[in-house]
This record gives structure tokens, sequence and C-alpha cells, in this order.
């Protein structure tokens, strides 16, 4: 049995192992359903749009979450769409309004990184130094230099 629940929603019961809902995203309404309409392959730019205008009025943590939930998948389903709405600099603004937070934690990531990685290219150099001017072996300027042996392999690729 197939119930229509709203216009471009359908509960189908009866004889099925679970009930099931399909959802026909170019019947939805536009203004009700816009979060459901952007998770096509197909979403119009004025849908995309209009929910990232939306989502800007919502700030409680379970609605961010939702979010960028709709717009992770909208956005893969839909690369060429948000690479022009990227170019539209109201929108862009919109969009990195709302993805704020994911982009200064991949900012604070990238550079907590960079300094490990600093950090480990002075530890090279300085192993590379106590090998060339004490001649030492690798292993003794790691020991000199209080290298961790489970930390030691990554520097003797590099060497």
């Amino acid at each position: 049995m197939i119930d229509e629940h709203s216009q471009g929603i359908y509960y189908i019961t009866g004889n099925v192992l679970f009930g099931t809902q399909v959802v026909v995203t170019r019947q939805l309404d536009k203004e009700t359903h816009r979060s459901l309409r952007i998770l096509s392959r197909n979403a119009g730019k004025e849908d995309v749009k209009a929910f990232l205008e939306e989502s800007l009025r919502l700030t409680a943590p379970g609605d961010r979450n939702n979010i960028d939930a709709i717009l992770q998948v909208s956005a893969s389903a839909n690369q060429k769409l948000y690479e022009e709405v990227r170019r539209d600099s109201i929108m862009c603004e919109a969009l990195k309004e709302l993805m704020k937070d994911e982009i200064e934690k991949e900012r604070q990531q990238a550079a907590a990184a960079a300094a490990q990685a600093a950090a480990q290219d002075t530890i090279l150099d300085n192993i590379k130094s106590l090998m060339h001017n004490l001649n030492f072996t690798a292993e003794q300027a790691m020991n000199a230099l209080n290298i961790p042996l489970t930390n030691r392999s990554k520097f003797v690729s590099k060497l």
C-alpha cells in the first residue's frame, strides 16, 4: 500500500519487510522541504541559496550539525553548482559563516601539523649535524638527543 504523506513524500506499508519512505524531490514543496530538495543530484541554485540564507538563522549545535551533514551531501552531489555558489560573493560569505567552526578547526590542525613538521625537521638537522661533526652513527646521535625508541624509525627513514 502506498500513502502520500505530503506532496512528494510517500510511505510504503503492508507487504514489505519494513516501513519504507520514498521521496520524490521534484515534487516536494519548495518552501517546506528545501533541505530535502538540495540533497538530489540536480539541486537548483535558488534552493541552495535559500537554504544557505535560512541556515544562517539557525544557531543551535544540533541544527548546525544537521546543516553540515546536508551541505556535505549536497555539495558532493552538486559540485559544479557549489562552485558557482562559491563564486557569488554573498553566498560565499554565507557558506563561510556556516562552516566557520570547521574551517577554524582545520586551520588549527594545519598549524599544529606545520609546527610538528618544523620540530621534526629541526631534530633531523640536529641528528645530521651530530653524525657529520662528531662522526656519530644515527643511533648514537639519537641517543645523545634522547629521542624515544618509538620515534626513531621516522628519522632514520629520512636520513
